[in-house]
């Protein structure tokens, strides 16, 4: 058995997939502009009839207040902060323009009028103070959100707060004006160093700060931009791997071009590799399947273009002809927990590992290049394929030296040894692809769902792919019961594209829809492959996929890392700064007044 090397210390796929999970937390989508509207009317009406019912003798005109100094600010902050970003050469939607806008209102109603209760005649210093943390609040959601240079966002950030102190003037007089403004600039010096702080961790580790990153990401979300692309080429590393694939030429009938990519299809969204899969069969032709490899999130590939090169490779090396006619009937074996479906054709064997109904992560890269040299003692291609078909919740992923990791590979060998000493015979091959009428929010990617069927002497295995990220815990095992009815031997899987997770790594297929729903699909596509089957012959071959360019080791644990612990120190340093600001501010104003 081969040895491996304990890599101590070293996160998991699943811790990676726990960590990308984690920082979901720290995104925020906008509400409808429609809904803040209504919070912000519904909220000045409040303190409308507050301020009617009251008798504030500090106020001249009490019930016109809050019309001047809450209600036409906010709404003319919602409309109006679009409009303004986009002559700074900005991009804000009215979603984000309406959120930062009730969100603002609601900062200076509880700051300006909580006090009271306690300090009867200090409203109008709380009502200067509460505006000061709008303006700051509205720069630093506009940095991340807008544009992460302050210079470009300081101007719209101050519309909300100033026209609040231009409305409350008229009932609060010249020292709210002149404490206001010192307020806004003590503040305004504030965020700038607040910025600088938080941005120190990540910059000096990967050479961006985060708001630029959300800038990035928000970018991706709304946009499709490929700014992310672009930062993680800049932290990539280049590596080699290697990529399996099985031809099988039929007589009269389409092509079948089944592969095996090393790399990793994520992290989420459109960024990166994540829709790997798709990119793939495009380049292969219909007829081809993109199975799920042993990879992690460091071999995600940092865009589009890698995931090309790594097909250019593989349609480099594809063989001239496909003479092998024979093929093993498939087989099960078992090691501990493992379970490995193999079959082989030729001088290439094609085994799905699962353990099916325990959940199990990505293998990692080291694992699976273990695991595939072990079978070159018996054959010289070997396509090692993770089934990726059971997920309730995220998990740890496999790696060399554990005792998960060996249980792969000693189910892996024992299938190896088998399936090479079994009898070949001639067989035919059956092809479909369906299109489900599902959304990527609801778990299933672009491909559908695609299926293999192999008829070896009269047995027939169906290999059936979902492109999806995982199964939910159970539904692999209740579609194989049903699709053995059909066939004698079968395996379902799922390629882990990541086009289905938008900022979650939890959206496996069968899910968000149930079995029951979507399984008569499954089965019109085997039934459909099985009519399809024909004579095959096959031939295979390894790729050597060079220069790839992928996140590299331990990237998404090292800004998950950088980013949770920023988040730690990120209130105790916003107290200290804002203790800072008021104390500058009470320093300057008793200057100018005395």
């Amino acid at each position: 058995m081969a040895r491996f090397i304990v890599r101590e210390g070293c996160p998991l796929s699943g811790e990676m997939d726990l960590r990308l999970e984690s920082l979901s937390k720290y995104i925020v989508t906008s509400p409808s502009w429609a809904r803040s509207l209504a919070l912000i009317l519904i909220l000045c009406g409040c303190v409308e009839i507050m301020s009617m019912l009251g008798s504030d003798k500090t106020i001249d005109n009490p019930a016109l207040f809050p019309l001047f100094a809450y209600l036409v600010p906010a709404i003319g902050a919602l409309a109006l902060t679009p409009w303004l970003t986009r002559r700074f050469s900005g991009k804000l939607d009215l979603g984000w323009s309406g959120l930062t806008a009730a969100i603002g209102l609601i900062i200076s109603l509880f700051i300006s009028l909580s006090p009271i209760l306690l300090f009867r005649f200090s409203f109008s210093l709380f009502f200067a103070i509460s505006l000061a943390l709008v303006f700051a609040f509205r720069m630093l959601l506009l940095a991340a959100v807008v544009d992460y240079h302050l210079r470009r966002v300081v101007v719209p950030a101050l519309l909300h707060s100033g026209i609040a102190v231009i409305g409350a003037s008229y009932f609060l007089g010249l020292w709210f004006v002149q404490i206001s403004i010192l307020l806004h600039i003590s503040f305004a010096i504030a965020v700038y160093v607040f910025i600088i702080v938080i941005e120190r961790p990540m910059k000096a580790n990967f050479k961006v700060g985060p708001l630029e990153l959300a800038n990035a990401f928000l970018a991706h979300l709304s946009e499709g931009s490929r700014k992310l692309d672009d930062f993680f080429r800049s932290i990539g590393e280049s590596v080699v791997v290697p990529q399996v694939s099985l031809v099988m030429q039929r007589e009269g009938k389409e092509e079948i071009f089944v592969t095996v990519p090393n790399v990793h299809p994520g992290p989420l969204g459109e960024i990166g590799g994540s829709n790997l899969p798709k990119v793939l069969h495009g380049q292969l032709g219909n007829g081809s399947m993109v199975f799920h490899g042993s990879a992690s999130h460091d071999f995600n590939p940092v865009d589009e273009v890698e995931v090309r090169k790594v097909g250019d490779a593989v349609l480099a090396s594809r063989p001239s002809a496909c003479t092998n006619t024979g093929c093993t009937r498939s087989a099960r074996y078992r090691f501990g927990s493992v379970d490995v479906l193999a079959q082989a054709f030729g001088d290439t064997v094609i085994a799905v590992a699962t353990r099916s109904p325990l959940v199990t992560e990505d293998l990692d890269f080291a694992l699976g290049f273990s695991i595939m040299k072990a079978g070159e003692k018996y054959f010289r291609h070997v396509g090692f394929i993770d089934a990726h078909n059971c997920l309730d919740a995220l998990a740890d992923g496999v790696y060399s030296g554990t005792e998960l990791g060996m249980e792969y590979l000693g189910a892996a060998e024992m299938a190896y040894a088998a399936a090479a000493q079994q009898e070949q015979v001639r067989f035919s091959a059956g092809y479909a692809i369906r299109k489900l009428p599902y959304s990527r929010q609801e778990g299933f990617g672009d491909l559908g769902v695609q299926v293999l069927v192999v008829d070896a002497g009269g047995q027939k295995t169906a290999y059936v792919l979902f492109d999806g990220n995982n199964m939910q815990t159970g539904a692999r095992d209740e579609i194989r019961k049903r699709l053995l009815s059909l066939v004698n031997e079968c395996e379902v899987t799922t390629t882990d594209t990541h086009v289905v997770n938008t900022i979650s790594g939890r959206n496996q297929v069968g899910l968000r829809i149930g079995i029951d729903v979507f399984y008569p699909l499954v089965e019109a596509a085997v039934r459909e492959a099985i009519a399809d089957a024909a004579p095959a012959r096959t031939a295979g071959t390894t790729a050597w996929c060079r220069g790839i360019v992928v996140f590299g080791s331990q990237r998404i644990s090292q800004i998950a890392s950088t980013v949770s612990g920023m988040m730690g120190f990120l209130i105790p340093v916003a107290i200290i700064i804002i203790l800072g600001a008021f104390l500058t501010t009470a320093m300057a104003y008793f200057l100018l007044v005395y």
